[in-house]
């Protein structure tokens, strides 16, 4: 195959997977059996996890076995307590994995008719209740009485993966499975806690690793509390080397920014921050404030300012402000010179808010939720270190 037949061929995948993404989203707006279903399926997962206190255990074989331990490393990152459980091993002793008075069991198969995983019904008790992922709405699983609701993606022929590329490899349908499973336990986590800051701290408290670790860290309490209590000197000593890298990346990548002072020899690089989980090189935690990186121009000239010159916010303010909060900035930045971010010892003038304000969201084209993001980084990190 040429080159271009190749291209072709991706650009081919990539259609028929958008085509099938688009029909599963109109079969929820539309179809009441996939509707009532997939709320059957909430309830019976809420009651699990909230209700009986069990576990949502996760069954499935080949590739869907590789989607059960990524949905189970969702919920658990979610605090919402989940295993899996491969059907072989099951019939070898595993089984003991289930509690047949709290837990339930997604079962994963596109077909249907997965044969390990009807081999594993016999001996399952009647009362544990059980959802079934699946494309196929008519097969020996979605039809069979211990099957309590079906999670149901369902794959028209001419969007299947024989049709497209001549053999059944699983593609299009792990994929409609994994977006339907992941959307189904976003809203469980939902359901569970509607209040969007307490579920972002809950999940920092499970993540402190990576740049997501990074990115919520200031939501730690684990490593809140050990840097209040060894007044910001150095935390090598009591908290993990994960979180150490949480800390001290997310402070190399807002060099001068809400999130406190940095290692003076560390660079910022905006790249690394939006990398959805890498992992980084561990750095020494500097102990105390350099004075190298302190802005005395800044610093005498708040100093000089007048109070009503001067407003203080929290590190919350700054780093939660939302676009539909564009009001709360334009009275920052047009009632005062100078923001100090309270307790960080970090400072910007308002007249470089104004710039980037300008630059990237202030004109009507430009009011978008992207833009906004792309402001909000530049404000961030444009914050200096200030000794008052």
């Amino acid at each position: 195959m040429t080159t271009t037949k190749a291209l072709d061929s991706v650009y081919k995948t990539l259609k028929f997977q958008s085509d099938a993404v688009a029909h599963l989203h109109l079969q929820y707006q539309t179809d009441s059996f996939s509707q009532n279903n997939l709320q059957e399926s909430l309830n019976i997962l809420y009651h699990t996890s909230q209700v009986a206190h069990g576990k949502i255990v996760i069954s499935g074989i080949g590739k869907s076995h590789k989607i059960a331990n990524k949905l189970v490393a969702t919920l658990n990152s979610l605090s919402i307590h989940s295993s899996t459980l491969h059907p072989s091993e099951a019939l070898h002793g595993d089984l003991g994995l289930i509690n047949e008075d709290k837990d339930c069991l997604v079962l994963l198969t596109a077909s249907g008719n997965t044969s390990e995983l009807l081999q594993l019904l016999p001996h399952l008790s009647p009362s544990i209740p059980i959802i079934l992922l699946t494309c196929n709405r008519d097969s020996k699983l979605s039809n069979h009485p211990q099957v309590n609701s079906l999670l149901y993606a369902s794959l028209p022929s001419y969007l299947n993966e024989e049709t497209i590329h001549g053999l059944p490899a699983p593609t299009v349908s792990t994929t409609l499975s994994l977006i339907l499973a992941d959307a189904t336990i976003l809203a469980l986590s939902e359901m569970i806690e509607e209040d969007v800051l307490k579920r972002k701290k809950q999940f920092s408290m499970k993540h402190p690793g990576g740049s997501i670790g990074s990115y919520l860290s200031h939501l730690n309490d684990n490593l809140n509390t050990t840097r209040d209590s060894n007044t910001k000197k150095s935390f090598s000593s009591q908290i993990s080397s994960s979180s150490l890298l949480s800390l001290n990346q997310i402070r190399q990548n807002f060099r001068s920014s809400p999130m406190g002072p940095t290692n003076s020899a560390a660079k910022s690089n905006v790249s690394s921050l939006t990398s959805s989980d890498d992992e980084f090189d561990v750095l020494d935690v500097k102990q105390g404030k350099s004075s190298s990186n302190i802005d005395f121009i800044l610093t005498n000239s708040i100093k000089l300012a007048k109070p009503a010159q001067t407003k203080v916010v929290s590190h919350e303010q700054v780093w939660n402000l939302k676009h539909d909060e564009e009001l709360k900035l334009l009275q920052w930045i047009t009632l005062y010179d100078f923001l100090i971010v309270d307790k960080r010892g970090l400072g910007i003038d308002t007249a470089t808010v104004k710039d980037i304000y300008k630059s990237t969201y202030g004109s009507q084209e430009s009011k978008s939720v992207e833009n906004w993001n792309k402001f909000h980084w530049d404000f961030m990190r444009t914050f200096k270190e200030i000794d008052i």
